[in-house]
């Protein structure tokens, strides 16, 4: 199958824009991108009318969507996920599962193994080896120690563990992130109390990044730098930002982007399994908690757990409160993922997954091709 997506400014990479161009995709790989409309001849035109193309969202900390919880739903829940993600341009996603029993991780694990759907990049473990102090929404029973042995397990148990959340402060030995990085693993800090010194030491190890910049870790306070500080001062930690402006106010989002800048950010919704779903009361990790349009709150404590924001909305923000360019927010949700874990995806470059979203200049969702299938959102 050929087809060809023309008639639109192209953002092909970080560095390329084409005011007006042509990708042809085959077999679900892009074979041309540029300026002139392809000679060959091709089973499918796309007409993008003047809009943007632009590679599809990849989210890389999500727990769900649409009430699937991916600690609990089934491989069969997926055709449901994947239009629900569509809509919102995300064409790749890391299920993040929260800590379990030991047992349950690895049935888990097991499962996303064979798991078929093109719209799973990989399985993010959000734990088990958090600090306790830094819990959040997790089952406070769940977490462990540095757990050499079980940690071998999860990495023996699946072809598809990406990335993994773990706490520094506690891996004394850095032993637990070197496992992690000759399996191959993203090993990013979070749900962590650790100093501003023990980051840094994290990062000449091997840490790579952090998770959910702000939220569950110590912070950047002036007689105590804590995570937050360390991530300011690292050399180059990509830190993840949730930009509802709920999880970081508004005004530390554009703080934070002046500081870190579109290459050092990746956006992630980290949103909890009722995102989409109606209003209303749910369970998630064990908690309670109550959902609306807009944010999701532990009933009993008032507890932030996990956000509602779709991911073009996110974008959304960020070219709000920071004044990013298209490109600029592209860079955070499509780009830079793609190219931090290695997914072959993410940029309109020959030989990437032609995953390919049209966005008017606001960043609503026009339409996705994906899998040979063209889905036309513009009268929802």
């Amino acid at each position: 199958m050929r087809t060809c997506i023309g008639n639109g400014k192209i953002f092909v990479n970080k560095d390329l824009t084409l005011p007006k161009g042509y990708v042809l995709i085959e077999d679900g790989t892009i074979t041309y991108c540029g300026q002139e409309k392809p000679k060959c001849s091709f089973d499918k035109y796309i007409d993008a009318l003047g809009n943007n193309i632009c590679p599809a969202l990849i989210d890389t900390h999500t727990h769900g969507i649409g009430g699937y919880d991916f600690n609990t739903c089934s491989l069969e829940n997926f055709e449901e996920i994947e239009k629900l993600e569509y809509k919102e341009g995300v064409g790749s996603l890391f299920c993040s599962l929260v800590p379990e029993t030991h047992e349950r991780l690895i049935e888990l694990l097991k499962m996303y193994d064979t798991c078929k759907s093109s719209l799973l990049g990989g399985i993010h473990l959000e734990g088990p080896f958090l600090n306790l102090s830094k819990k959040a929404v997790m089952k406070e029973e769940m977490l462990q120690s540095p757990h050499y042995d079980h940690f071998k397990e999860y990495i023996n148990r699946t072809t598809k563990l990406k990335s993994m959340t773990y706490a520094c402060e506690l891996d004394t030995n850095h032993q637990l992130l070197q496992q992690g990085i000759e399996a191959g693993i993203i090993m990013n800090i979070g749900h962590s109390d650790a100093t501003c010194q023990q980051v840094l030491e994290a990062e000449k190890h091997g840490a790579k990044g952090v998770t959910h910049l702000y939220n569950a870790m110590s912070q950047h306070e002036h007689r105590n730098p804590g995570v937050v500080t360390g991530a300011f001062v690292s050399d180059g930690l990509i830190c993840e930002l949730i930009a509802d402006g709920f999880h970081v106010h508004p005004d530390v989002i554009k703080a934070t982007y002046k500081v870190l800048g579109k290459d050092r950010i990746i956006l992630v919704s980290d949103a909890n399994p009722f995102k989409s779903a109606k209003e209303g009361d749910y369970i998630f990790s064990g908690k309670n908690i109550h959902v609306t349009k807009d944010k999701a709150l532990v009933k009993e404590t008032g507890r932030i757990a996990g956000s509602t924001l779709k991911m073009n909305v996110a974008c959304q923000n960020m070219m709000k409160y920071c004044h990013c360019s298209i490109s600029d927010v592209l860079n955070m949700a499509a780009f830079l993922p793609g190219n931090y874990y290695e997914l072959n995806r993410g940029s309109l470059e020959k030989g990437k997954i032609g995953d390919i979203i049209i966005i008017n200049d606001s960043f609503d969702i026009l339409s996705m091709y994906k899998d040979e299938t063209f889905y036309n959102y513009e009268l929802i």
